[in-house]
């Protein structure tokens, strides 16, 4: 898994190339986790992630609710369709949204609410 980080219009975009599974959670987890803090705005680039498994999964809700709990907000950008799948039959696409471009996610973690 590849992690990569750049700011656009002070929202931070996080880049994830490669499977997010039990190999490399707590990696991931421990690289993004530093990027929450209140009032935190992140977009998460999933464009080149092509399997997500439940240990990704539980990463994505640690993340998702340290951003709630500190004011923050965040959304997921390119989802590719098994991925997509997986977020919605787990009844996960509710704890963080997603959305077809970066853009629109940049527009979605700016808004109030």
């Amino acid at each position: 898994m590849e992690i990569k980080i750049e700011q656009k219009e002070g929202i931070k975009i996080i880049k994830l190339s490669g499977d997010l599974d039990g190999t490399n959670a707590e990696e991931v987890q421990e690289k993004i986790i530093v990027h929450v803090d209140s009032d935190s705005r992140l977009v998460f680039n999933m464009g080149k992630c092509k399997y997500l498994s439940s240990a990704g999964l539980r990463v994505l809700l640690i993340v998702a609710k340290k951003l709630k709990a500190l004011g923050g907000k965040g959304v997921m950008v390119n989802l590719l369709e098994e991925v997509k799948d997986v977020m919605e039959m787990t009844g996960f696409s509710h704890i963080l949204p997603s959305c077809e471009t970066i853009p629109e996610a940049i527009v979605y973690v700016k808004k109030e609410g």
